[in-house]
């Protein structure tokens, strides 16, 4: 079906877009797609793992002392590169990054369940205790 060029003009006018389809479910698919452009993404938030806090250290760095956590990771795995929670008494206490994994003295990527870390958070006030 054409559009009357006067309803076509005052579209214009309007910034409103004027679409033909010639069947039903390529509008519902534009519809669909139109949604997900207007809509601001929706982060997912999954489990990778979980480790538990076994004792809470210093190393110094140049002249700074810097806290780390020695974990255990007991579920699943952990990785440098993830965002981390840390959750005391069911309240998260801290949400961000890390800056240093280590297993024994090597730094490693990825550590698996049942092996101990220590786990260096980008945020250096955090108090794993």
């Amino acid at each position: 079906v054409d559009v009357p060029p006067n309803l076509k003009k005052t579209a214009e006018e309007l910034n409103v877009v004027i679409k033909h389809f010639n069947v039903i479910y390529k509008l519902i698919d534009d519809i669909k797609e139109e949604i997900n452009v207007t809509l601001p993404p929706k982060d997912v938030e999954e489990t990778l793992g979980e480790a538990v806090v076994l004792q809470q250290f210093e190393i110094t760095q140049g002249r700074k002392k810097n806290p780390v956590a020695g974990c255990r990771c007991v579920k699943g795995s952990l990785k440098r590169t993830a965002m981390y929670k840390i959750i005391r008494n069911g309240e998260v206490i801290h949400t961000g990054t890390l800056s240093s994994m280590r297993h024994l003295k090597d730094e490693v990527d990825v550590i698996k369940i049942d092996t101990e870390c220590g786990l260096q958070l980008s945020e250096k006030s955090v108090n794993f205790q």
